[in-house]
């Protein structure tokens, strides 16, 4: 290639990239008004101009009372209101979500897999956890009250008083017995 060739082709990228090769594109005044002109003459729109009308705000699935959620439909909840409320989550896995500060109150979440989810400081009252697996999970500072537990796996949890409940708790937290074990004294033998 020679070299005049080359400086045309690298010239015409650089055009290209900076889009001088285009024709200018419309410009949104603040009025929603659609004009060509790009504020270079100093001139207000002419009243001829194209108007837009207001974007259409995006529709959001609302699930019927009842039907169960998607793992998709409760991280969008949980970009938002955060509020899961009576909804079905029941079978779903849910495993480390972040659920701390959440109103879970009278969620179903049957036979869930919420191991290692956090639920600190989230409104659990009369929700249904009845099966679900819920090792190693953080209820730490949440409400607990009427909550359903029957058959639920504990193993691991973090309580609501930060205490870890024992292996083989099953629908209720045991606490550990376990006392952290001491190093054993050294005593030294006098006289040598």
């Amino acid at each position: 290639m020679t070299l005049k060739l080359r400086v045309i082709v690298t010239t015409g990228f650089f055009f290209l990239a900076n889009g001088l090769f285009m024709a200018p594109l419309p410009v949104l005044a603040q009025d929603g008004i659609v004009s060509t002109d790009l504020g270079v003459s100093g001139t207000s729109p002419e009243p001829s101009a194209t108007t837009v009308s207001a974007p259409k705000k995006a529709t959001v699935y609302e699930p019927k009372p009842g039907e169960k959620l998607s793992f998709k439909q409760i991280t969008e909840i949980l970009k938002t209101t955060r509020n899961l409320a009576g909804r079905n989550m029941s079978g779903l896995t849910l495993v480390g979500l972040d659920l701390s500060g959440c109103n879970l109150g009278g969620a179903d979440m049957r036979g869930a897999n919420l191991e290692r989810a956090n639920m600190s400081d989230a409104n659990l009252e009369r929700a249904d956890l009845t099966g679900a697996n819920l090792k190693m999970a953080s209820f730490f500072l949440s409400a607990l009250t009427a909550v359903k537990l029957d058959q639920a796996v504990l193993d691991g949890a973090i309580w609501i008083d930060k205490s870890i409940c024992a292996q083989g708790s099953i629908g209720k937290c045991l606490e550990n017995s376990a006392k952290p074990e001491q190093p054993a004294a050294v005593h030294g033998e006098s006289g040598r």
